[in-house]
């Protein structure tokens, strides 16, 4: 037995903070400029008091509607991978349990990743489904990004939308899921950065007074250093992608489609570039909903399956890579 993605769902938040918008805040930029700078032209932002857990309760109540076939009561896993977890304890994966009705006779684990969330919390549940240990996990991964960007951050607030996905990842004759590739290089981790406290926690004082001039910035403050993450992307991700090729014996002309974490649409452009990956082989949909973090992937790939651009029986490839430093990739059968 192996194991396949059966369905995935995802809910965005109804506020959209579009270019020309934040052109408005930051009149040195132009919507025009704006998106050719990312390849962003809108991002949704999570409500003032909604963090990821919250989003989690009611992207899984969408994902049961949208797909009516599955049931609650065949869950005997969840995993919840977010950067904004609710508190240090218990597991915000566990509240999550009683919140969204499943069965207690389940296993529950938080994976607070961001960037490559998606492919580690895969390669887990894949794991998980191989040992025997589970049937039937559901996946949720999202952030809220835009929380922890400070206002007078013009390239973040370019960059992040927020999102929660839920896929779900079952038991099935054949396997959907390929080996995987992963790795880990902590000497980068102050290059892309969320400090402060964690998504229901209360801040100190101290940092509420430092940041008062921003409202606070109560859920913590990301920092990213651009060109070093560029460099990082660049380095990494086509070794991830050719080793991950060559394990699976496979060429990039065996791929149908590639779908990595959608970082920013130049970031994007130039890995697709260096890699010499056909354009019509390489899928993005960030265009309206901006980096959402662990999201990114499953957003893509329900998008490529619905549009037409990722059929059944065609190999996938996703890749994650980011914050950490982390990076991990493997092959989807659909």
């Amino acid at each position: 037995m192996g194991a396949c993605i059966k369905a995935i769902s995802y809910y965005l938040p109804e506020k959209i903070l579009n270019n020309e918008e934040l052109s408005r805040i930051f009149p040195e930029y132009t919507p025009e400029e704006i998106f050719r700078r990312t390849g962003i032209k809108e991002r949704h932002i999570a409500a003032e008091d909604e963090i990821p857990s919250d989003s989690a309760v009611t992207a899984t109540a969408k994902f049961f509607a949208e797909h009516p076939v599955h049931k609650k009561e065949d869950i005997d896993f969840l995993i919840f991978t977010t950067e904004m977890v609710d508190r240090r304890g218990p597991a915000t994966a566990c509240v999550l349990q009683n919140k969204l009705g499943l069965p207690t006779n389940l296993g529950a684990i938080d994976i607070p990743m961001g960037c490559s969330g998606f492919v580690y919390g895969l390669m887990v549940a894949n794991a998980l489904i191989h040992s025997k240990v589970a049937k039937n996990v559901l996946f949720l991964t999202g952030d809220a990004a835009t929380k922890v960007i400070h206002p007078k951050d013009h390239e973040l607030r370019m960059i992040f939308g927020d999102a929660m996905a839920v896929t779900l990842i079952s038991e099935a004759e054949n396997s959907g899921i390929g080996s995987f590739v992963v790795g880990t290089d902590g000497s980068g981790a102050s290059n892309l950065i969320v400090e402060g406290c964690c998504g229901a926690e209360k801040p100190t004082c101290e940092w509420l007074d430092k940041y008062s001039d921003a409202g606070g910035m109560a859920y913590g403050m990301l920092s990213m250093n651009g060109p070093e993450i560029l460099t990082f992307s660049l380095k990494k991700v086509p070794p991830l992608v050719k080793e991950l090729l060559e394990k699976e014996k496979l060429a990039i002309e065996d791929i149908d489609l590639f779908i990595f974490h959608q970082a920013s649409g130049f970031m994007l452009e130039v890995l697709r570039r260096k890699m010499k990956i056909p354009k019509e082989k390489f899928f993005t949909n960030m265009e309206y909903v901006g980096n959402t973090v662990a999201a990114t992937i499953p957003l893509a790939l329900y998008d490529a399956m619905k549009t037409g651009k990722a059929g059944k029986g065609d190999k996938v490839l996703i890749a994650g890579f980011g914050i950490g430093y982390s990076w991990g990739a493997t092959i989807l059968t659909i």
